[in-house]
């Protein structure tokens, strides 16, 4: 693969990393200090908070190493941290949408944040494992390294079995000049 094409699919997760980062480092201390006043906000506040902050750091240093390493197993946790927010987050909306009546969350910035977010992220993911799986760094590394199909190793074995079988020999049929 391309040299720039594999920096910029890397790129991206590193955009993801930073900020994340950014959001965790100034929004758990924050989310720590305030008590939560109902089932809805369980998440956004005291020690459950401070959990998914520590759970975040630890997926963030785990999608680090994934890229470093470029190891697609280490990209597992922060898909999974990733996808439990996304799913506690969207179990909240229901909620709220069922409590508080539908016209006042539909229009809030944060559906239209998450349909962009949420493709972004999933996209690049996606990338990053689909870089490490099709072109890993050990192939790139091993330069005398050449990939066949099975196909096209038995069209190479029926080929040389063909030309051996060739003789160089004239046959007696054939006139010879003296």
């Amino acid at each position: 693969m391309d040299k720039y094409l594999r920096n910029f699919i890397k790129y991206q997760p590193f955009m993801i990393v930073l900020f994340t980062l950014q959001m965790v480092v100034v929004l758990t201390p924050a989310m720590a200090q305030t008590e939560t006043d109902g089932i809805e906000n369980l998440r956004f506040g005291g020690k459950v908070a401070v959990v998914f902050g520590f759970s975040w750091i630890l997926a963030v240093v785990s999608l680090i190493a994934a890229i470093h390493k470029e190891d697609k197993r280490l990209i597992y946790p922060y898909a999974c941290v990733f996808g439990f927010e996304l799913l506690l987050l969207v179990l909240r909306e229901f909620y709220v949408i069922a409590v508080h009546g539908f016209f006042i969350e539909v229009f809030t910035i944060k559906m239209y944040v998450a349909a962009l977010v949420v493709p972004y992220v999933c996209g690049s993911l996606f990338a990053l494992h689909r870089l490490f799986t099709v072109d890993p760094i050990e192939t790139r590394l091993d330069e005398g390294f050449v990939r066949f199909d099975r196909n096209e190793m038995a069209a190479v074995a029926e080929s040389q079995i063909s030309s051996s079988t060739i003789s160089p020999v004239p046959t007696h049929n054939t006139p010879q000049v003296v």
